[in-house]
């Protein structure tokens, strides 16, 4: 990868690293393949939008969740009223992948955190000398 550029500002800057999943790689292929314009960025959230990302992140969990949901609960309706048929049921999984793919419409990727580095702070904490009790 070259140069970092943070997702929501868009500007070259150092920051959390975004974790790649399904979604960047799926439009990395696209881009690499299909447009040949593949800039090879590393993804990251700069501290300036860190607060504005974790907002938008949040608003797409529940979108996920809410849409997700609407889709099983249509589909147990139209079960319940059209039968345990096999097209009632692959209707029902189309509105079920339809409402999750809306869903990504409003996608932010997740942080990779990493863990080490935590787990190295939080021995650095333990490991502070504490005052002597006498």
């Amino acid at each position: 990868m070259g140069n970092t550029r943070c997702i929501i500002c868009g500007l070259e800057k150092k920051g959390l690293k975004v974790r790649d999943d399904s979604v960047i790689n799926a439009i990395r292929w696209f881009k690499r393949n299909i447009t040949k314009n593949e800039k090879g960025y590393e993804l990251v959230v700069c501290r300036d939008c860190y607060k504005k990302y974790r907002a938008a992140r949040a608003s797409f969990n529940k979108k996920r969740f809410a849409y997700t949901g609407i889709g099983v609960i249509a589909t147990f309706f139209w079960i319940l009223i059209g039968g345990i048929k096999a097209y009632s049921i692959f209707a029902g999984l189309l509105l079920i992948a339809f409402m999750y793919l809306l869903s990504l419409l409003s996608y932010i990727p997740a942080l990779e955190l990493d863990n080490k580095t935590e787990l190295g702070k939080n021995e650095a904490n333990s490991k502070r000398k504490k005052p002597k009790e006498h």
